[in-house]
């Protein structure tokens, strides 16, 4: 008993070191950083503090959801040519999450088919000076890997958080834009900041396709959390937004996209979990599942074989932020004092977190910061590593770098919900555990610490796995394009 008092009173005492850390660091910011920093060390004190967490149970939603399965289309088989218009929030070289990628790869997909293709998308720090201008929305142009990019801004406010339609400028600049460009199809890859080119599209008798790739049609932060990171169970018509987040007006955001998504030629998601929350808030509305595919030519293939006492590197890629729950693997770490174990964290996020984080594991020399990568880099990154994490406290909805993963030959273990349980069986091509829950994922570290050679199990399972490769996933757009198209 002596010894389980004294191993609690240590364990005490690194907790009560590690928040006075914390809290130090908070205090050299400024005033808006510093309330950010002190509700960031509150968020990470409630999800690491402790072993077990408790949390609101997440909703799994009965999926209804139906695959796109491409049909036989004389014009595709024909050889025309179309002309199509991408939208996105956010883009190359300024912004590179998963969502970018996917609308990068369909574009480059689509122009060496021969088709026209330009992106439409939101650039915060476009430069005013020398840039054209309708009414108060001035735009530019440039290339990203060969694809012709339209960035614009707004002189007085950016569109984000808008779900209403009413300002003449941004309406006058995608009446401009479509006019200019006269697409055959727009693809709306988010309709964040998008909305009036959806309302431009429909007056002008032009189709549009959506393919979903959050949860923002639902939720107005995007990641169906609450504040205290926990995961949300649906808006419950603005409700639970007014009640857990403190967000007003909800029901009428509701209500305003609904006939947008209705409007559409089709609705499509990656994966099914995030098509069937969508459809709990929106019954009626029909949204089919087309997975994205990957760049196989990209990515080589980890043969490494594991047997007892085998050193081993775990990995994470993404954004350094609350919701991908890179706290969780820190804490998880701590829990887990191997010295066969190493952690290397690739990616950049905000830097008040970047900064908690990095205090948090600052006592560990396991772990290591390697800051941003690009896809250059994965045939390296995922030959470095044995085991990809992936830790979220949200409802991922098809993660690339999971799917990088798996396609290298790199077993994960990842949070036991959303587009992620969708992907990984436990046991079988990865392993789960609790979402949130860093004694949990700590189980399954020193699982594998115990037995290297279930990873050569694993592996085995992922090449036996069926491959997607980006080229069937355009394929099977070109086919929604054909089939819609005017």
């Amino acid at each position: 008993m002596a010894r389980i008092r004294k191993r609690r009173k240590k364990r005490a005492m690194l907790r009560d070191s590690r928040a006075k850390r914390l809290g130090k660091g908070g205090k050299k910011a400024g005033a808006g950083r510093k309330a950010r920093g002190k509700a960031i060390r509150a968020a990470i004190k409630r999800k690491v503090g402790k072993r077990s967490v408790d949390r609101a149970k997440p909703i799994y939603p009965e999926s209804d959801a139906h695959s796109y399965i491409p049909q036989p289309n004389l014009r595709q088989a024909s050889g025309e040519r179309l002309s199509i218009l991408y939208l996105v929030h956010s883009f190359f070289p300024e912004s590179f999450t998963g969502t970018e990628k996917f609308v990068l790869n369909m574009a480059r997909s689509m122009q060496d088919k021969g088709h026209r293709v330009k992106v439409v998308t939101y650039s915060p720090s476009l430069a005013e000076d020398g840039a054209n201008a309708v009414g108060d929305v001035f735009y530019g142009e440039y290339a990203y890997e060969g694809v012709p990019v339209l960035a614009y801004r707004h002189r007085t406010f950016d569109p984000e958080s808008r779900f209403e339609f009413g300002d003449p400028s941004l309406l006058a600049f995608a009446d401009h834009v479509l006019e200019r460009e006269q697409p055959s199809i727009v693809h709306i890859g988010h309709p964040m900041r998008a909305l009036e080119f959806a309302r431009s599209s429909q007056l002008r008798g032009i189709p549009y396709v959506i393919t979903l790739t959050d949860y923002w049609t639902i939720c107005p932060k995007s990641v169906m959390l609450y504040d205290n990171l926990q995961p949300c169970s649906g808006p419950e018509g603005g409700a639970a937004c007014l009640a857990r987040c403190r967000i007003p007006n909800v029901q009428d955001r509701l209500a305003s996209l609904l006939p947008i998504l209705e409007s559409a030629s089709l609705v499509l998601s990656p994966s099914a979990f995030l098509a069937s929350m969508v459809k709990s808030v929106f019954p009626a509305l029909r949204v089919e599942v087309l997975p994205h595919g990957l760049r196989y030519a990209s990515l080589l293939l980890n043969k490494k074989v594991y047997g007892k006492g085998s050193p081993l590197t775990f990995v994470y890629g993404g954004s350094i932020t609350e919701h991908k729950g890179v706290h969780v693997i820190i804490q998880a770490m701590s829990l887990v004092r191997s010295p066969r174990l190493r952690l290397n964290l690739y990616g950049t996020g905000h830097p008040d977190y970047m900064r908690a984080m990095q205090e948090m594991a600052s006592a560990d020399p396991r772990i290591a910061f390697q800051g941003s990568y690009s896809e250059a880099d994965l045939p390296r990154i995922y030959q470095e590593s044995d085991v990809a994490v992936v830790p979220s406290v949200w409802y991922e909805n098809y993660p690339f770098a999971l799917i990088e993963a798996l396609a290298s030959g790199v077993p994960a273990v990842v949070s036991d919900i959303g587009g992620m349980a969708e992907k990984v069986r436990d046991g079988t091509n990865g392993l789960t555990f609790r979402a949130g829950n860093a004694g949990d994922l700590a189980r399954q570290f020193k699982r594998i610490l115990q037995s290297p050679a279930l990873l050569n199990s694993l592996k085995r399972n992922l090449r036996r796995s069926p491959r997607r490769s980006v080229e069937d996933e355009a394929y099977a757009y070109e086919n929604v394009y054909f089939t819609h198209a005017r």
